[in-house]
């Protein structure tokens, strides 16, 4: 064959190889593509088929895991961070909260709770609206500061973020966060958390240690903390209608000051846990405080007359407590609870006040608590039915010398029956329960035995996905603070006493809350409505006397209502990388006895920010404080502007706190006295929260094994109250 032939030949059988090849690659690629619809095909009819099937019965301390995600090998389903329950919501942290957060506190802080104002540096959490008490829980037990410390935040599943708690929780209780948590099986945890503030006399520090073997637990902590506070400053105005109808107007003003508090905390645990049949813990606690001298200079302008006065106090306290707890799981649906705690509180204070004279006495004051409860629960299909009883005995001692004399014996008992109901069924949930309560009562001639009813309904509907509506109704009893009771006879200043009175009664409370809620993966708004009745209360009386005495007292003399509308606004702008939190809300106060009428119409407003840039967190905090009036007393609780910026590194994390910048003398608290005799306004302002920066160190290091921790159900409430005035 010719050499140009044959070079034709050979572009031509190349050309059709080429175009095969070509042909065959089409094909594959048509085929690839059909598999490749196919498999999504059956991946999603798998996912829907596992999804629409029934949900089996789980343990409580799985909750968290499986209202987070959805795994089937190597394909997850993200949830919703936020999820809605009958009696608040479940809360998942996301990873960057978690890695940036160094203890409990921190992480509080960072998911932004609605309603709640989280001090990082002073560790604290209260209520901004100061409706009740916040409960602070973990794995269902009480929490106090050396576990919210000691807290490592990576450990953490879920926060069950109670805002409607149920009959069991008691009274005064406004919001309980539970957070739930994995445990270790094998190793050790030990770590400190030190907290100094740069710009005033200010320190709390905690070490800690937990040690694991199989299903043991022992740990250790030790809490020392030291406040040392110089540029406290107060002033008042008063203004004094006599009985021949003459005013006459009094000034106080701070000079100088000091208020120094020494502490001193420790905690041993020990708690034997099976994963999914008992957990056992007992724990041994002491809390001792020092105020070795704390006084306040004043300048007195009485008149015409200028002269200056101190007051001081010298206070000592300890307070040990044992707590034994006891859970066991009685076969899958059931449990039963007990809980058993111990607890005493010694004080001994001392007290000067200068004005209009030498005036000085000393109280001496014991308490003894004995708090005992057991709980039944049936998680059942589709409702969740629990019963328990809660017992309580107290007995305090006060005796007080020098000026005052008197002898305070008081005897508190309290018998606590309940049962609850909850659960949801489509688009429904329901929540429903009673409590009945004797409560005993006896000082000296003073003694009442009375039964108290507390029944409380929350009704819940699912208008569209996401959206929700929710309405609770509830009427309860609320019991007169013990130190109001006593017969004690205190001078305030030259003018003014503060008396008890053994006659007070506990009052109604009948409350009525509506709330709507959006939630979805990127935006959480919540709006909520409350209207609150408090029926024949203890509201404050002041009586003039005909020498030119002002006398404070307590009388169930009337009623206190209030009504408030709050709206809630979270939203991610970069997921895991920027959120923003706003809240602002509308309040009206009703004070009517047959003395006086004040009403009041105060607004509130704050924000959050949160930055995550890899190892760094930025965040922000401000509100607007609140106000309010109770019986004759209108007060002002200060604004709150926070900055924090936080870099973690290994098992260490620094953090610097920013309070109250570009502020040299911040305002703290102001309130007035409304009286028809006695108007009088009061200030508080501190130089050493102006522009205060803290820095905090956070180490933690840990090895071992981790497991689910089984959910703990008791809620025992912490007594703080001595009964001294």
């Amino acid at each position: 064959m010719p050499r140009q032939m044959e070079g034709k030949h050979n572009v031509s059988q190349m050309s059709g190889i080429i175009f095969a090849g070509r042909a065959v690659k089409s094909y594959l690629c048509t085929q690839k593509m059909k598999m490749r619809k196919m498999m999504r095909k059956v991946v999603c009819m798998g996912i829907l088929a596992l999804l629409s099937l029934p949900v089996p019965a789980q343990k409580e301390g799985e909750a968290g895991q499986q209202a987070g995600q959805v795994t089937l090998k190597e394909v997850t389903v993200e949830a919703a961070k936020v999820i809605r329950k009958v009696d608040g919501q479940l809360v998942v942290p996301s990873e960057a909260q978690r890695k940036s957060a160094a203890d409990g506190y921190s992480l509080l802080g960072r998911v932004a709770l609605p309603h709640i104002r989280v001090d990082e540096t002073m560790h604290t959490v209260t209520a901004l609206m100061n409706n009740g008490e916040v409960q602070l829980r973990l794995n269902g037990v009480p929490a106090g500061k050396e576990e919210m410390l000691s807290l490592d935040p990576k450990q953490v599943k879920n926060i069950d973020f109670i805002d409607n708690p149920g009959v069991r929780y008691g009274e005064g209780i406004a919001y309980v966060i539970d957070i739930h948590t994995q445990r270790n099986t094998g190793g050790y945890t030990v770590g400190a958390d030190l907290t100094h503030t740069l710009t005033a006399r200010n320190s709390d520090d905690r070490v800690y240690a937990r040690f694991n073997r199989r299903n043991s637990e022992l740990s250790f902590s030790y809490g020392f903390s030291y406040q040392d506070f110089r540029g406290e400053r107060s002033s008042e105005a008063a203004d004094y209608l006599l009985a021949d109808g003459s005013h006459h107007f009094v000034s106080r003003e701070q000079t100088a000051g000091r208020n120094r508090t020494v502490g001193n905390m420790f905690q041993v645990k020990y708690c034997l846990a099976d994963s999914s049949t008992y957990v056992f813990q007992a724990t041994l606690s002491g809390d001792g405080s020092n105020s070795p001298g704390s006084f306040a200079d004043f300048l007195l302008r009485d008149g015409a007359v200028t002269g200056t006065f101190r007051k001081a106090a010298v206070e000592s306290s300890f307070s040990p407590a044992l707590d034994l707890y006891f859970f066991h799981q009685l076969g899958k649906h059931q449990s039963v609870t007990v809980d058993i705690v111990g607890a005493g509180i010694y004080t001994d204070r001392r007290t000067q006040n200068d004005e209009g004279g030498h005036y000085a006495y000393r109280a001496d004051g014991r308490s003894w608590t004995v708090r005992s409860e057991a709980v039944y629960e049936n998680r059942l299909k589709p409702f969740t039915l629990s019963a328990g009883v809660q017992h309580m005995a107290k007995y305090t001692r006060n005796d007080y010398e020098g000026d005052v004399s008197a002898l305070n014996r008081i005897h508190l008992g309290e018998l606590y029956l309940f049962s609850e109901v909850k659960g949801r069924w489509k688009r429904m949930s329901c929540s429903a329960g009673a409590g009945v309560a004797d409560k005993t009562y006896s000082q000296a001639a003073f003694r009442y035995d009375y039964w108290t009813f507390r029944p409380k309904l929350t009704l819940g509907f699912e208008v569209a996905k996401g959206l929700d509506v929710r309405y609770t109704f509830q009427t309860y009893r609320r019991v007169s603070s013990y130190a109001m009771v006593s017969k004690a006879r205190i001078r305030n200043n030259s003018r003014e006493w503060t008396v008890g009175n053994p006659d007070l009664k506990p009052s109604r409370v009948i409350q009525h809350l509506v709330e709507v809620s959006y939630c979805r993966p990127r935006l959480t708004n919540n709006v909520y409505m409350e209207y609150r009745n408090n029926q024949n209360c203890n509201m404050g009386v002041y009586e003039r006397t005909a020498a030119g005495q002002f006398l404070y007292s307590q009388q169930n003399a009337g009623s206190i209502r209030m009504f408030y509308v709050q709206d809630y606004l979270k939203y991610d702008l970069i997921p895991e990388h920027l959120s923003l939190t706003l809240a602002g809300g509308i309040n009206r106060f009703f004070n009517v006895s047959s003395l006086y009428r004040h009403y009041l119409t105060s607004y509130t407003c704050g924000g959050n920010v949160q930055v995550y840039l890899g190892r760094w967190t930025l965040a922000g905090f401000a509100d607007n404080g609140w106000k309010f009036v109770e019986g004759e007393q209108q007060g002002h609780n200060s604004p709150a502007v926070y900055f924090t910026a936080g870099y973690r590194l290994g098992n260490c994390t620094v953090s610097l706190y920013l309070q109250h910048p570009f502020q040299q003398h911040p305002q703290m608290y102001r309130s007035q006295v409304l009286n028809e005799y006695l108007h009088k306004e009061i200030s508080q302002r501190s130089r050493d929260l102006g522009n205060m920066l803290t820095i905090s160190f956070n180490w933690r290091l840990s090895r071992g094994k981790t497991y689910k921790e089984i959910r703990k159900t008791i809620q025992q409430k912490e007594d703080r109250q001595t009964g001294i005035m």
